[in-house]
């Protein structure tokens, strides 16, 4: 078997037989690929620390030309993001965008805007300090940019009005919002405010290291979150589980 050097995120790991792990990694060179870390859960390994959520480390794989199983043989951490990893709801909302990026993604499609977006991602996270879930709205846009979904909010995506200071709804088959008049009875959790459509306008056009400007109330922040979220999880048709739990320590 021949050694693969990549760069990639730890987006879960799971113990496998008495010592092992089978861990999910985001890869610069090869994409979403799953790899076995054999002896890690042995005191003396040395690979349990790179093994965190969306911790980078530089890796070394190998694979056997019939497999779609990679063995990860070393990890030298490059940016483990410590300030993450501090309070519970953040470490949760992580698990969120792991969970997000899983349900996201085919095997072995590698996208280096993609992984560049994790980078300004998870450097504007640690650098936050009230704005999280602001910038991991942001980072929502942009990945449904990146998949080929990108969210029309300028038109209606039926009749093509102004929906400019007007309620919309966000239908995920349309690829956008959809009037009131086009969709007087959409689901409430798809349902966006005047006020939630512009910052949402915004948050597409702003650049991640810009996002903190953008201001909201918690209970509007909260309310657009979970707008986008369910958008999402009807966008990939499948749900997102680690969303329930977030739910439970959402900061008020």
């Amino acid at each position: 078997m021949s050694a693969h050097p990549a760069d990639g995120y730890v987006l879960s790991a799971r113990n496998y037989l008495e010592a092992d792990k089978l861990v999910l990694l985001y890869t610069l060179q090869f994409g979403k690929i799953r790899a076995l870390v054999k002896g890690t859960r042995k005191p003396k390994s040395r690979l349990g620390s790179a093994l965190e959520l969306f911790t980078e480390s530089s890796l070394v794989l190998t694979k056997r030309p019939s497999g779609d199983l990679y063995l990860l043989t070393q990890a030298k951490m490059i940016q483990s993001h410590p300030r993450l990893k501090e309070d519970f709801p953040t470490i949760t909302l992580l698990q969120v965008m792991a969970d997000l990026l899983i349900q996201s993604l085919q095997d072995g499609e590698s996208d280096g805007d993609l992984y560049r977006l994790i980078q300004k991602t998870l450097r504007a996270l640690e650098e936050a300090n009230d704005s999280r879930e602001t910038i991991f709205m942001s980072f929502v846009l942009k990945l449904l940019e990146l998949m080929g979904h990108p969210l029309e909010l300028e038109l209606c995506a039926e009749c093509q009005s102004s929906l400019e200071r007007r309620k919309a709804f966000l239908i995920s088959h349309r690829g956008g919002a959809l009037c009131q008049n086009c969709c007087a009875t959409g689901p409430r959790r798809l349902q966006v405010t005047p006020s939630g459509l512009e910052i949402l306008k915004k948050m597409k056009s702003l650049p991640l290291e810009k996002i903190h400007i953008l201001k909201m109330n918690d209970s509007s922040r909260k309310e657009l979150f979970l707008t986008l979220l369910s958008y999402m999880e009807q966008t990939i048709e499948k749900p997102l589980k680690s969303l329930e739990y977030y739910l439970k320590v959402m900061p008020d």
